[in-house]
């Protein structure tokens, strides 16, 4: 195999942190294959862009991304989900961009120019060889459980993309999560498309991969991902239990409801109504009253009635989320609900968007009030553009603190809230951060 020739790269990643956990893999990669990365995308031989897919707005977003870098001399490379969904898009932004599926890992080097690498070329990697941390994180590493998922939502184009469930073997997990132990990882984000369906596959569970990461030695707090509600009912005590007796787990889920009308979530492929839903957040909240709890709804799905929209705000509402991601519906490549009749219109969408955010707004602005006074520990975790201190506490909520070093704990009390975070002060430091 020859000697790599030194090129000059661009990456930029877009979407979840399961992606951006990919593409700083492929960064590392790149930097150990004599590549040298370049602020300009003008003064690069090759760009790399790691694509997402999941909306509308974004795949509008990275077309114009990928039409902005045709006008450079660099060659293009296009990865994550949008080669799969819509190549058509990327190749009338720029014909000549090469295409690639999504994961590559070191499998990069193959579509990197051949002059740039001497032909270096790899098969397709399943997990980073070495940890991957999100940019401007520095304590915080990407742990991907698994490629794929078991559903088959009729809005989602991610599932052509990514396939069905893959899930990687414990031991793999482990030596990856140690690796990044050793690197200096605090945050573990255990991440995958659907994390509630790990090791459906392989004869594994996601309670016994939690359990198997908190018997490595070291001071980490593990953040478990999105969980499709109709398979987190079969774990959720499990979970719960871990989350009670080793505070390494923030005690935060993801748990995406899309809709609060059973009609809706019908017409979705959802495989649950909002009743089972209910009663899951009911169990978990009895369990841990404080636990921070985020969901997702899509506004405007076709044939959202005002009643449908009424019933999902219901939803939001009676479960007193603390994070709510609202999506208006489009239409995307290969996804059932394409062919759907009854059409929202924008307008209405965009209505309907405003009213149930500005709701939310105040739901969230409502909960944080109730951390005024909170006191205990919070861990350290990165600096803000403005000087503070980025923590959060155990229930994965932010804090802002006006001190404190890079992966210490300390002890805090809560001072004044917002809709978005908690203020603190430090009453005492419990641990130093490591050298």
């Amino acid at each position: 195999m020859g000697e790599s020739l030194k090129f000059r790269f661009y990456l930029k990643n877009f979407g979840c942190t399961l992606n951006q956990g990919e593409g700083e893999n492929i960064r590392q990669i790149l930097l150990q294959s004599r590549g040298e990365e370049v602020e300009d995308k003008y003064k690069a031989d090759v760009i790399i862009i790691n694509s997402c897919a999941v909306k509308s707005p974004t795949e509008d977003k990275v077309v114009q991304y990928i039409y902005d870098c045709s006008m450079t001399d660099a060659d293009i490379i296009v990865t994550g989900c949008l080669p799969k969904i819509n190549p058509d898009r990327i190749k009338g932004a720029c014909p000549d961009a090469i295409l690639s599926p999504p994961n590559l890992g070191k499998s990069i080097l193959k579509y990197v120019p051949l002059q740039l690498t001497d032909g270096e070329a790899y098969q397709m990697a399943r997990m980073p060889e070495q940890p991957v941390f999100l940019p401007n994180q520095p304590l915080t590493a990407v742990v991907p459980t698994s490629q794929g998922c078991l559903g088959s939502c009729t809005y989602c184009a991610v599932k052509y993309a990514r396939g069905w469930l893959t899930s990687y073997p414990i031991k793999m997990i482990e030596n990856y999560v140690k690796k990044a132990i050793d690197m200096g990882a605090k945050e573990l984000y255990v991440t995958a498309q659907d994390t509630a369906v790990y090791g459906k596959d392989n004869c594994a569970s996601l309670p016994e991969l939690i359990e198997k990461l908190l018997e490595i030695d070291g001071d980490f707090q593990i953040r478990i991902g999105m969980m499709n509600p109709t398979y987190t009912g079969e774990i959720i005590k499990q979970l719960l239990e871990i989350m009670e007796k080793d505070q390494r787990v923030y005690r935060f889920l993801h748990l995406p409801v899309q809709s609060g009308s059973d009609r809706i979530l019908s017409l979705m492929k959802r495989e649950y109504d909002i009743e089972y839903f209910n009663q899951l957040i009911k169990k978990i909240r009895n369990k841990i009253p404080n636990i921070t709890l985020s969901t997702d709804v899509i506004i405007g799905f076709p044939g959202e009635t005002n009643f449908d929209f009424e019933q999902t705000l219901n939803c939001i509402q009676k479960n007193r989320f603390d994070i709510v991601n609202v999506s208006k519906y489009g239409d995307r490549p290969f996804a059932a609900s394409n062919n759907f009749p009854n059409k929202i219109p924008t307008d209405i969408k965009k209505k309907r968007s405003r009213f149930i955010t500005e709701k939310i707004h105040e739901m969230q602005i409502d909960n944080n009030k109730k951390w005024e006074g909170w006191e205990g520990q919070v861990i350290v975790l990165k600096e803000t553009n403005r000087g503070s201190k980025f923590g959060r506490n155990i229930y994965y909520k932010p804090v802002i603190l006006s001190e404190g070093n890079l992966g210490e704990r300390v002890e805090a009390r809560i001072t004044d809230t917002s809709r978005t975070s908690l203020c603190g002060e430090i009453v005492k430091k419990i641990q130093q951060a490591a050298e």
